[in-house]
């Protein structure tokens, strides 16, 4: 194993019992589908707190053999991932919820690396998370190194932004920060990647030294960058913010599509992060995906998103 894939495999601590049958769950709705399970996210810092969703990525053989309706199915290759709700019920009467995306092992590889313009993936995994219930020896390698991958090219599009020694937390939440404002995230993007970087310092550190070699008096001295490089790496960050915000609000509005209450969870999620309420009409609940142009203006304007 590579340096960053053992500081990576330091963060795959056992799930608890309600981590466990939410996964389980996930498993019984597709079965003898599921590659992997990636679970991050808020409720990942905190755990054992039922309040938090769980958040997952659930990595898959098959979008063909996954979903049950074929249009889901090729909605699912043509705009990954779908995602999905769930809410289960443990033996103890606590209800806990679950946001999960499905993405297929092959697809999630490509979309760690540098052949995929947009960051909504290797920018999300150069982040904390924890390798679930791996098929094979072989899936968990797989996946362990298109994360390694995901966090040397996040590193890559980061350094071009910096001409003079940087720290730890200025470097990845600089990274992150771009990454956040190419989605519509009803959070603060600068104060979100801050506290993300603070809450894991010693993680991004190790992972400072791996990459640049060890800091002095708290500062790394980075791959010198040209001008033509930096800006050409600026460019890039411009456009993945043109490109993936629309790219982004249709992920959101076909997701209020895939459950049973899709476009409640969507409205109470944005409502919680930007404090922006929005009633739908009664035919725009029945017809989230056909309204999707007109809701997402509507909450564009309202100030949902950032």
């Amino acid at each position: 194993m590579s340096a960053i894939t053992d500081i990576l495999e330091t963060e795959n601590v056992p799930p608890n019992a309600r981590v466990k049958a939410v996964c389980d769950t996930i498993s019984a709705r597709h079965p003898n589908r599921v590659q992997a399970f990636l679970y991050y996210g808020s409720s990942l810092r905190d755990m054992n707190n039922p309040e938090k969703m769980l958040d997952f990525y659930v990595l898959v053989d098959s979008y063909r053999k996954t979903h049950k309706n074929p249009l889901r199915a090729a909605l699912n290759r043509i705009l990954p991932p779908a995602v999905y709700y769930l809410e289960h019920r443990g033996a103890d009467g606590q209800l806990s919820t679950c946001k999960y995306s499905l993405l297929s092992l092959p697809e999630f590889e490509k979309r760690c690396s540098g052949h995929t313009f947009l960051s909504m993936v290797w920018g999300r995994f150069s982040q904390p998370c924890v390798l679930l219930s791996p098929a094979s020896p072989q899936v968990a390698d797989r996946v362990m190194a298109a994360r390694e991958t995901a966090i040397r090219h996040m590193a890559r599009e980061t350094v071009p932004l910096f001409m003079a020694p940087v720290s730890t937390t200025a470097f990845w939440a600089r990274g992150f920060r771009e990454s956040y404002r190419t989605e519509l995230r009803p959070e603060a993007s600068e104060s979100r990647s801050e506290e993300i970087v603070a809450r894991y310092s010693e993680r991004y550190t190790a992972l400072m030294d791996v990459l640049f070699g060890a800091g002095q008096d708290g500062l790394y001295t980075l791959p010198e960058a040209s001008k033509y490089a930096r800006q050409a790496c600026r460019r890039r960050w411009f456009w993945r913010r043109t490109l993936g915000k629309p790219v982004a609000a249709l992920r959101v509005l076909n997701s209020a599509a895939t459950f049973d209450g899709g476009l409640d969870y969507v409205l109470r999620k944005l409502n919680t992060h930007s404090g922006v309420s929005f009633e739908p009409t009664p035919f725009q609940r029945r017809h989230p995906v056909l309204c999707a142009p007109v809701l997402g203006w509507t909450l564009w304007r309202l100030g949902a998103f950032r």
